[in-house]
Formats: structure tokens, sequence, C-alpha cells
């Protein structure tokens, strides 16, 4: 019996360590993920073809709305006035979905892959991007739009300008505050004055001017795709008409970087987000419309338009070449690499054969682990990086779904351990939650994050895909932790033999010597 309380506490001890590291693992793999870079790889395999590329324009200019959706960018009326005299195109702006990352591939024709560039956020380029386009042509302008934006029941400035400050301009404003180069200097003035100043940049000779504007972004983060945020981009295209009316003989590109999911965020695969609409107009584009475009296509069409050159390695088509042989749907994800891919499904399949051996009786299945993630896809939806809920730090949004799971691997394990042995019972609960979450880990590529590395494991689907599991396989942990606990304080669990009859009856039922003796039947 001493044994069985010694194996039981030592159980107990490295599950509730577990349960306590996982979550902690978590909030370490999402800061690298918004944090830090990947490691340069090669994109997705996208079409090629040769074929004229636009000629040069003395002038181009470029309008890029933050999160604009294609469904909301549409019917837009200076903005379908543009399109309506030009190229209408849907784009794909490649995986991750965020602003800094669809920028850099805009502006050098290289995909995140490529440039291993994933998020970054607040983390401005340093020093800027010496080899983008904006960086080859003199006196190139970025201007971004400066925002007054709700914090509480206070106004506060909006700091914006640090993705174009990474990009390599000529002349990037508003400049950097000389304390911090993510804040913008002088921001609460800025807000006031940036839509004069990027009207005269688009005015004036400049050979490149582009203007990056927030509020339809901030406000899809905000308040999702309603009302709301549609007002926000009416707004916002009244602006886009005043900036086209001030240089109209220039070559324009209006774009956007990415959508959004309907209750607000972006980051992930999903088509709403990944693929968005783009006008080209202007001296030597003739209407058309184009099917669906790699945002790299797009930076190809700039750097021809502007007279820059791309690096060698830029997968951008000629504009023509991109209009006639257009995406496939999902053309523009990259695949999974094939040795992590082959190393996840060895660990599934390791956690389903320990299960195997686990489980002796049908109930003893870690039907717990069915429940949690059924919940979590059915109130929630499939986990992607754009829903906040992944990132959030304690991940509350998500394990509400599923807490009313976890009594069953408690109830589980109570049962289990009066019918089957610990080890058996700790497996049968365990191994498939544990291995599935391994496994979403090794395909991401989250284990030199984990051992130190200063490197963001982003990976379509498995990346979001690793932030509940490793919660749930905390939970699940901490569950079967306290049924063993339970049984350790209430007394040894294991298999039962009858139960021994009363005193009175034993020495009833005992034989009486003397008795035998004189007995005649004897």
């Amino acid at each position: 019996m001493w044994k069985w309380r010694v194996g039981a506490g030592v159980v107990v001890a490295v599950l509730a360590a577990v349960a306590w590291r996982l979550p902690g693992v978590r909030r370490e793999l999402m800061y690298a993920v918004s944090r830090w870079d990947a490691r340069p790889a090669a994109p997705a395999p996208l079409p090629s073809g040769n074929g004229p590329g636009l000629p040069p324009a003395p002038h181009t200019r470029v309008i890029l709305i933050d999160g604009l959706t294609e469904e909301v960018a549409a019917p837009l009326p200076a903005w379908s006035a543009v399109c309506a005299r030009g190229a209408t195109l849907r784009v794909d702006v490649g995986f991750p979905t965020v602003s800094l990352p669809v920028a850099v591939s805009l502006w050098t024709g290289l995909t995140q892959q490529q440039t291993g560039i994933m998020n970054r956020y607040n983390r401005p380029i340093e020093p800027p991007l010496a080899r983008s386009i904006p960086a080859q042509v003199p006196g190139s302008i970025g201007i971004t739009e400066g925002l007054m934006v709700q914090k509480g029941d206070k106004l506060v400035p909006g700091h914006y300008g640090w993705i174009m400050r990474s990009l390599g301009f000529a002349r990037a404003e508003p400049p950097a505050d000389p304390k911090s180069a993510v804040k913008d200097q002088d921001a609460e003035a800025w807000s006031r004055a940036w839509e004069a100043r990027a009207r005269e940049a688009v005015a004036g000779d400049a050979r490149l001017v582009y203007v990056h504007l927030m509020r339809v972004d901030v406000a899809g983060h905000h308040h999702g795709l309603g009302a709301e945020y549609r007002r926000v981009a009416g707004e916002t295209d009244v602006v886009v008409g005043r900036l086209v009316a001030a240089r109209p003989d220039a070559r324009w590109f209006l774009v956007s970087d990415h959508g959004h999911i309907p209750t607000g965020g972006h980051g992930g695969e999903e088509l709403t987000v990944r693929q968005v609409q783009a006008c080209v107009a202007g001296p030597g584009i003739a209407p058309a419309r184009g099917a669906l475009v790699h945002v790299v296509d797009l930076s190809r069409a700039l750097a021809d338009s502007t007279g820059a050159t791309l690096d060698r390695e830029a997968r951008g088509r000629p504009f023509t070449v991109a209009l006639a042989a257009p995406l496939h749907r999902d053309q523009s994800i990259p695949a999974l690499a094939l040795g992590a891919g082959a190393a996840a499904i060895f660990v599934l399949v390791g956690g389903i054969a320990l299960a195997t051996w686990g489980v002796r009786r049908w109930w003893l299945a870690p039907w717990w682990f069915v429940a949690a993630g059924l919940a979590l896809l059915f109130v929630r939806g499939e986990p992607t990086l754009s829903m906040p809920m992944v990132y959030a730090r304690d991940g509350r949004d998500m394990w509400l779904t599923w807490a009313a799971a976890l009594p069953i691997a408690a109830v589980t394990t109570w049962l289990g351990l009066r019918a089957t042995t610990l080890a058996r019972v700790v497996i049968a609960q365990l191994a498939i939650p544990w291995a599935a979450t391994a496994a979403a880990l090794t395909a991401c590529g989250a284990w030199p994050m984990l051992l130190g590395e200063e490197s963001a494991p982003v990976v379509p689907r498995y990346t979001a895909y690793a932030s509940p599991l490793l919660l749930i396989a905390a939970h699940g942990a901490a569950a079967v932790a306290l049924a063993v606990l339970a049984r350790l304080v209430l007394g040894r669990s294991g298999r039962r033999g009858p139960p021994a009859p009363p005193r009175s009856e034993r020495a009833a039922a005992a034989p009486d010597p003397a008795g035998a003796a004189t007995d005649p039947a004897g």
C-alpha cells in the first residue's frame, strides 16, 4: 500500500507542476509570435511568367487603407471611382496578415516567409529597409494618418508612424519621438495636421508618395465589422477622394493590407482577412477587372512604375502576366515543412499508441478531451491567429468553453482507479491531449523558442491551435491530479476484493475442535 501512496504522490506532484507550467509556455509562445521574427524560408510556390511590365510613371501615388475588407471597399464612392477608370484586382496579402510584414512585402517584393518578418508588434525595423522600393526613389515621401483613439474615458494619441519609418522612405512622417522609436513626435498635433501635409505631398513633384490611413483598422479592432466600421470606412473614403483630387494625373494605387474577422481581428489565414481589393489607375493603365494576384505582384507593379529594382529572389510577375494568370484560392499559404510535419505525426501516433495501452475499457478513453475540443470549435470557432482570444494572457474566452468538460476527466480518473492501475488511468486520460499539444508545437517549430531562441513560430493553423491545446493539456493535468489526490487522501485505490464479513459471522463459521472429536459423522 505504501508503494501505491508514494507513486500517487509523485504523480500528483508531476501533474501539478505540468498544470502550473503549461499556461506560462503558452504566454511565451504568443509573446514570441507577436514580437520576434522568424528564420527566412522559401515562399509558397507562386506562379511565374514573363511579359511587359508597367511603363514608368512620373508620379506614383499609393493609398493604403489599413484593415479594409473587400466587401466594404467595393461600394465606397471615391474608391470605386478610381477603380472604374483602371484595373480592379483581388490581392492575396500572404500570411501572416499583419500590417508591418505585409507592408514589407509590398515594398520589397519578398513574401513574409522570405523576409522572416512575422509581426514585430511595436518593434520598428532599425535601421529601416535599405533595399526597398522607396529607398531607391530619391525624395520618396511616406505619411501616416494621425489619430486620437479612445482609451477608457479619454482620447489619447495613437502612435502608428513606426510602420512607415521602417520602410526606407526618404521622408517618413510623423518622425519618431526622440525618447522612443515606437512613439510619434508631437502625436496630438500630428492628428490635426497630417491630412494637409498628405495633400501637399500628393500634389507635389515627388515621384513616389505613400499615405497610410489607419482609422478603419482601429475601428475594426474596437467594433468588429459592424455599423461603426462601415461608417469609418465611408469617412476614410472621403479623405481618399480629396487626396486623389489633389493629383488626378498621377498613377494611383489603392490597396489594403488585410481585412478583419466579423468580431474584429486579423493575422490568420482566413480568406476574408487575407484577400482584399486593390485598384490601379492612371497613365498606362487600361480598364480591366483582374482575378486574384499576390501582393508581390503589386510590388512588381510599383517597382516598374517608380523605376526601382526588386531583389532577385522576388517572385512578383509583370502586371499583364499577373492579370492573365490568377492565383488559386490558397496558393499563397506556405506549406508545412516536411520534416516538421513528419515529426508531428510521429508524436501524435505515439500518443495514440500509449492511450490504446492505457484504455482498458471504453469509458476510460479521454472523452473529456473530445468534449473540450468540440465545445471550443462550436462556441468560438476554429482557432486562428486573427482571434484576440488566442493571444489573450489568461485565455479566459477559450477555457470557459471547455471548463464543463474537466469534471469528466476527474470522475473518469476516480472510477478508473477502482478498475485498473494508476499508470494506465493517467496515460489513458492524458496521452492523447499531451501528444496533440506536442504535435502542434512541433508542427509550428516552437521548440527552439521554448529553449530560448528569439524566433517567431508562426505557421498557418498549427500555431493558433497550440494556444488552446496548451491550456487544455494543463487543465486536464490538473483535473486528473485532483482525482488522484482525492483517492490518496481517502485511502488506497485499486481493485477491491470481496468485503470481509463481520467478526460475529466469522466466529460462528469457525470449526469447533471439541465438537469435531465427538461428531458421529466424524
